[in-house]
């Protein structure tokens, strides 16, 4: 037998050279005269038949123009090429005789060599590869069928697919366990593609065949038996040993085929239920091409189709593989499937590569907040560690999502902020209890040692010398967000600030809440650490004594003492800066009252206020309604001086308030948004007494600031729809005009920190202006404007300075 090069119409050397090797086996095997005129006779006999197959490859071709169904084409050329072999098998068996019988099966094989020209090896894979989806179609819709078939069968058909199944112990069609088909039908049963209208006719003709195939189990048998008999006639023709490249393209379709069909179907594991059915078919193609006797099988199809659908497979989830991160917990199995393929394949640092270019390139960037970079790195981390429990994949990824995240100046801020929330993920590790305790070390953040695994297996090679968080692998998620920063502290610092703010915002003194995160933070920290933290919850149970203490003097004396203090250890809580302003008499004598009394409780202590940090609940009573404001102590006291005056400038306001026109402006504007007053002038401010009174001033700014007002009054309103209209259009024009105050923030904020989305802008005005209040959609519409008016620019979601 001869070895042939690839695919095609042969050249003429090609033929040749096959010739010569006839001529050299016949001289040395027989008499020279007797192998003369033999060799002549089977080349003169090879020729007529070379003449007549190629007549009849060409008559198909002409016939196939303008019809695409190449597979019928295929077995229609395969039936009448079966009728010249049978001519030229009993012509050759007659010249030859039995003990020259190899002469004439080489010149077959040279002819069929030459008729496997590019057409005909089209038609031949198209009709494998149909051939072999609608095998996998009966499986899915007759998995009965499919497991009874040696009885819908001809024997001889039944016996070459047995025969495989024992000698190779693969599942083919017949010869299965009909619990495990009937479960992979289940899960893979599709029958989508039937409602579908495709424009392409060939696939539409497959559809069709489908369908008539898998009627009933008779029909499955047809099927079988058909595809039986064409795979008898290639074996005979001597077909399939030129047909190995054909036949890995038809399966390498079929592969590509299903494992599409698998795209972002996350919910269900799927690798097993495709490799069942694909195996199935594939080895059902193996038994019916690769015959002989049980020593002798072969599962080149079955090997072959194995891996290439791992290799697909792998291929499709690593790229879905950052969508996969985002959706879990919901896609976990589609991981366990992803892990099988790796195992495999082997390729874990290819995998990881993939995933950290993805995540650079679609997470890593200014138009991501930081909350949604820690959701996904946190999903990440438990994603990754079950693809690989070494952690080597997830260190190859959260290298450079660690390094973006430390880039960032709200980082920490956002991860004390998910410590805290009972919704989030990271609270659950905090609360675990599970005794972690972190400590800052010579070479960053250490670990308490009997948290250590006990099931602790040796590190990959790779992963030794170069990853940090791998030697890690039972720290929890928390445990490796700290370790982002080489220190612990500056988490307790921010949990310091945090505990501030929630203790200063209360009023009634209660803070379960915070007494039960300080003793979880403990856990994770240590008790030193939150030492602070103690000092500022005894400071609150203090402060509660002494106002019941005060409030019980009061009632005594018969005083009226609306005013609660929460009376704190300066050395131990954040520091807020003096407001440089003069509270009113009213305000100031309930406040000397109170440390008064504060006094005589503990003599050696003086009290300090600290206004900033005050909270005001007022009943603002105008002359046709009555407004319920909470404000901070600066703007209780700019209305308490238009409580006196009614019309007030700019300058005159700050001089009554003894502070800067500057302090004093955003202050103004706070009300002037809320409809209680209005700029009748530049920096001339009046009190809004009657709803009625509205547009009474200057027109624009009295008409803008008025409506506001109208806007308050809610739905006690009886203006029509356009009127309606114009209210919403006043109260945003006043925040529109308070937000210019603060503008050079926001041009301060994008100079240093370059283009930013609109949520972090938001939150850094909070932590630059507390108290403002300032809404996402009053903001998007302030940074339009500036937009509009060439101060800004937005790209992709981002605002940038002109």
């Amino acid at each position: 037998m001869f070895a042939c090069g690839p695919l095609g119409t042969p050249s003429e050397d090609d033929i040749r050279r096959v010739v010569q090797q006839i001529k050299a086996h016949s001289k040395s095997t027989q008499d020279p005269r007797a192998g003369l005129s033999v060799d002549r006779a089977i080349d003169s006999l090879a020729a007529q038949y070379s003449h007549s197959i190629l007549s009849t490859s060409k008559s198909q071709a002409a016939a196939a123009n303008g019809s695409s169904d190449a597979c019928d084409r295929f077995v229609v050329f395969l039936t009448s090429i079966s009728d010249s072999f049978r001519g030229y098998s009993e012509e050759a068996a007659r010249i030859c005789g039995t003990e020259q019988r190899i002469i004439g099966d080489m010149a077959w094989d040279a002819l069929v060599y030459q008729i496997l020209d590019e057409r005909v090896s089209a038609w031949m894979e198209d009709w494998v590869y149909t051939m072999l989806c609608c095998a996998l179609r009966c499986m899915e819709r007759r998995p009965e069928s499919i497991v009874q078939l040696h009885s819908s069968v001809p024997e001889h058909v039944a016996a070459q697919l047995e025969q495989f199944h024992r000698s190779t112990g693969a599942a083919v069609v017949g010869f299965c366990g009909p619990g495990m088909v009937q479960s992979l039908a289940a899960q893979a049963s599709d029958d989508s593609d039937d409602d579908e209208t495709d424009s392409d006719p060939a696939e539409s003709q497959r559809r069709d065949l489908y369908a008539r195939y898998t009627v009933n189990a008779s029909t499955v048998g047809s099927f079988i038996f058909e595809f039986a008999e064409a795979c008898r006639l290639l074996v005979d023709m001597h077909f399939v040993k030129y047909a190995s490249s054909i036949v890995s393209r038809a399966v390498d379709r079929l592969v590509d085929s299903c494992v599409q069909k698998q795209a972002e179907r996350w919910d269900a594991p799927c690798l097993d239920s495709l490799l069942a059915c694909v195996r199935l078919v594939v080895a059902t193609l193996d038994a019916l091409l690769y015959t002989g006797s049980a020593a002798s099988a072969h599962t080149f199809a079955l090997d072959h189709a194995e891996s290439r659908l791992y290799a697909k497979f792998c291929e499709l989830r690593v790229s879905e593989l950052f969508g996969i991160i985002i959706d879990y917990p919901d896609s976990k199995l589609a991981i366990f499937d992803l892990r099988a393929c790796v195992v495999r394949l082997r390729n874990m640092r290819q995998v990881a590569h993939s995933l950290r270019n993805a995540i650079q390139q679609r997470l890593l960037h200014p138009g991501a907040t930081t909350s949604d970079i820690l959701t996904q790195y946190i999903s990440a981390i438990r994603c990754l560690r079950l693809l690989d429990p070494s952690s080597t994949v997830l260190e190859i990824v959260a290298r450079p999502i660690r390094a973006y995240l430390r880039s960032r100046e709200d980082t920490v801020s956002c991860i004390v902020q998910d410590m805290v929330s009972e919704e989030s993920e990271l609270f659950e590790d905090l609360a675990s209890g599970n005794g972690v305790i972190m400590d800052n070390g010579a070479e960053g953040i250490v670990y308490d040692e009997d948290y250590a695994d006990k099931s602790w297996e040796p590190l990959p090679i790779e992963a030794k010398t170069v990853y940090q968080t791998a030697q890690r692998r039972d720290a929890d998620v928390l445990s490796l967000l700290v370790s982002i920063y080489e220190t612990k502290d500056i988490f307790v610092q921010e949990f310091e600030r945090y505990l501030a703010q929630r203790l200063l915002a209360y009023s009634d003194y209660n803070a379960e809440r915070e007494i039960k995160q300080v003793e979880m933070m403990k856990l994770r920290f240590g008790d030193r650490a939150l030492e602070t933290c103690e000092v500022m919850l005894k400071d609150v149970a203090e402060s509660k004594r002494t106002d019941q203490h005060v409030a019980e003097t009061s009632a005594e004396k018969h005083w009226d003492m609306p005013l609660h203090a929460l009376i704190v250890s300066r050395q131990f809580w954040s520091g807020a800066p003096k407001e440089q302003f003069v509270v009113p008499q009213a305000m100031a004598d309930m406040r000397d009252r109170y440390a008064g009394m504060y006094e005589l409780l503990k003599p050696a202590r003086k009290l300090e206020w600290r206004d900033a940090l005050g909270l005001v609940t007022m009943q603002i009573e105008l002359a046709d309604r009555t407004i319920s404001v909470s404000a901070k102590p600066a703007q209780a006291a700019v209305l308490f001086v238009f409580q006196e005056h009614p019309v007030l400038t700019l300058a005159e306001l700050a001089l009554k308030i003894e502070c800067t026109e500057e302090f004093a402006l955003p202050r103004v504007r706070f009300w002037q948004a809320r409809g209680v007053v209005r700029e009748i002038d530049t920096s001339v401010f009046e009190v809004v007494e009657a709803e009625s009174s509205i547009g009474d001033g200057e027109p624009g700014k009295d008409a803008a600031v008025g409506r506001s007002a109208a806007l308050v009054a809610g739905p006690g309103d009886d203006d029509d729809d356009v009127e309606g209209d114009a209210s919403g259009s006043g109260a945003s024009s006043a925040r529109t005009e308070a937000l210019r105050v603060h503008f050079n923030f926001i041009e301060g904020m994008l100079r240093n920190f370059g283009p930013l989305p609109i949520d972090r802008i938001q939150s850094m005005l909070a932590m630059f202006l507390p108290g403002e209040g300032t809404t996402t959609e009053e903001l998007r519409s302030f940074l339009a404007l500036m937009a509009r008016e060439d101060k800004l620019e937005v790209a992709g979601g981002l605002y940038k300075l002109k």
